[in-house]
């Protein structure tokens, strides 16, 4: 899951790079609208969900606000009514850094009490339910297609996809060249190859 983390924040990397200035709820509207539709809309009328999608964009705002400090790029102020892009200025950073919220947020186990495999399967089963691993997500992209996009030839297992979407993530990032839209693209076509090996797997059994 750390993969689809990466995208969601430089995803509002972009966004913030292009407007320094939105709300919580703009942010969320706008990751749920074109071009990324990283969001599912339905989903977020449970109360679950909405806490969840709301821990999961704070930890990549707060992810985003320490890279872009390593970098001396922005500060960012992070609060649900103003999440702002700040000129970075040496020694601010190092006033904001005994932040309780930051803590809290960057740590993932917060989303669950129990284990870290618990926390992996919650998880999953967040992206499932945002639309990520069901017919929302990558289900118009042809089979063929996303096997193209995932750099590799059936049949495979799971792992070897899962292997395969992590190294295509880190290929593709801004960083190195790459794109927000087209780990985008691996990601949809990440969740139709396993779409298609789950089916593959029920017609055999």
């Amino acid at each position: 899951m750390e993969e689809d983390i990466e995208i969601l924040t430089q995803i509002l990397s972009e966004n913030l790079d292009a407007q320094h200035h939105w709300t919580e709820h703009e942010l969320i509207e706008s990751l749920q609208g074109q071009p990324y539709e990283f969001f599912d809309k339905e989903a977020l009328r449970d109360p679950l969900t909405l806490f969840q999608t709301h821990f999961l964009l704070f930890h990549s705002l707060y992810k985003l606000r320490k890279r872009w400090r390593e970098q001396r790029k922005y500060e960012l102020f992070i609060h649900t009514l103003n999440i702002e892009c700040q000129p970075w200025h040496a020694g601010v950073s190092a006033l904001a850094e005994k932040d309780p919220l930051e803590d809290y947020y960057l740590d993932l186990n917060q989303l669950s009490t129990t284990s870290g495999a618990d926390v992996e399967s919650m998880l999953d089963d967040f992206w499932h339910r945002m639309g990520h691993s069901s017919s929302k997500a990558g289900i118009d992209m042809p089979v063929k297609e996303a096997w193209q996009q995932m750099e590799v030839e059936p049949p495979v297992s799971r792992a070897v996809i899962k292997r395969q979407y992590r190294k295509l993530v880190h290929k593709y990032h801004p960083d190195k060249g790459g794109s927000v839209a087209k780990m985008q693209k691996v990601q949809k076509a990440y969740h139709r190859v396993i779409q298609a090996i789950n089916e593959e797997k029920s017609h055999c059994s």
